[in-house]
Parts: structure tokens; C-alpha cells; sequence
């Protein structure tokens, strides 16, 4: 793997964490949960609103549009640190995670927006790549 390749995946990785957790903190009300190790991970992902899923369609778009990756590596990359952090909570406490199969199901459907906008942004950076090269 191509080291621009590994800093693009670590920027979508980090950019998708961040579209999730920023919401947070932009709305005040949102109920705060318990977690045993990332409090603010959990209340993102419980709380997740139309912000978030702003965030990782603009972080999917502007990652694929500076780098060679294909869409759907962008797309899964923006929620690969998610499954790490539940399986660095259950082990800390077996208890936590009792329904995570559903939560990876989660992760999952939550990569759709990233995995969007990296598709339109390689479409359109197809399309200024012709029109120059004409």
C-alpha cells in the first residue's frame, strides 16, 4: 500500500470519528450516556442526527477528492475506528456491548453517507479531468 494511501484511510478514519462526535458538543440538549470507556463515542452514536451524517457525506467527498481511493474504501473506513472502540469496551466490561452485533449493523448503514459523497466527488473530479484534458 502506497503511504498517501495510508495517510488518506487514517484522514477518513479520523474525519469520520470526528462527524460523529462533533454534533455533540453543536447540540447542547442531547442526552448524555455512560459508557465504560468513550462516553462521548456512545452519546454521538445514540444521539446521531443529521449533522453527522452532513459531516461524513463532506468527509467522504473531500477525502476521495484529493486521493486515489476508491468510494467504498472511503466509505468503510469512516467508521472502522467504532467497532475497535466497542471491542476495546467489552473487554473492559463483558456487559456493556450485550447487543453488538446490532451496533456493527449500525456501523454499517452509517458508512452510506461517506460512501456517497466519495462517489459523487470521484465523479466529479472524472468530469474536470475531461473537460481540461479536451
Amino acid at each position: 500500500m502506497k503511504l498517501k494511501h495510508t495517510y488518506a484511510l487514517v484522514s477518513i478514519a479520523i474525519l469520520g470519528m470526528m462527524s460523529i462526535i462533533l454534533p455533540v458538543f453543536m447540540n447542547p440538549d442531547i442526552k448524555q450516556y455512560e459508557s465504560p470507556l468513550f462516553p462521548l463515542i456512545r452519546t454521538g452514536i445514540e444521539g446521531i442526527s443529521m449533522y453527522s451524517f452532513i459531516f461524513l457525506f463532506l468527509s467522504g467527498a473531500i477525502v476521495s477528492y484529493f486521493s486515489e481511493l476508491s468510494f467504498w474504501k472511503i466509505g468503510l473506513m469512516s467508521m472502522a475506528l467504532f467497532p475497535i472502540a466497542t471491542f476495546c469496551e467489552m473487554i473492559a466490561d463483558p456487559s456493556s456491548h450485550n447487543m453488538f452485533p446490532f451496533e456493527f449493523i449500525f456501523y454499517g448503514i452509517y458508512t452510506i453517507p461517506a460512501i456517497t459523497g466519495a462517489f459523487f466527488s470521484q465523479k466529479i473530479k472524472d468530469l474536470i479531468s475531461k473537460k481540461v484534458t479536451q
